[in-house]
């Protein structure tokens, strides 16, 4: 499938990308070969493959959801450089 450079320059002004204008042929030319790969590989007989979730078939460890280190609210505010009634204070910014 070949790309043409004003399909190029359209997408990136839908992607508010500024590309140079020097810049637009190699892309279409990549973007054409990508396109073209993706063409092969839409060829390939895929149906006894099986679909699956993670590339390698592995199981994820379960550990036990339990709280730990639950209360450490005036260790992690004495390095803040400000703080009021137990939260963090930061400067105003929305007027």
């Amino acid at each position: 499938m070949s790309i043409e450079p004003d399909l190029v320059r359209h997408v990136a002004t839908l992607a508010r990308l500024d590309i140079p204008d020097d810049e637009v042929a190699p892309y279409a030319d990549q973007l054409s070969r990508i396109l073209d790969l993706m063409g092969q590989l839409n060829q390939l007989d895929t149906e006894a493959v099986e679909p699956m979730s993670h590339a390698v078939d592995i199981e994820i460890p379960e550990r036990e959801d339990r709280v730990v280190n639950s209360d450490q609210r005036d260790l992690l505010l004495s390095g803040a450089p400000d703080s009021e009634q137990g939260h963090f204070r930061v400067p105003k910014i929305i007027e």
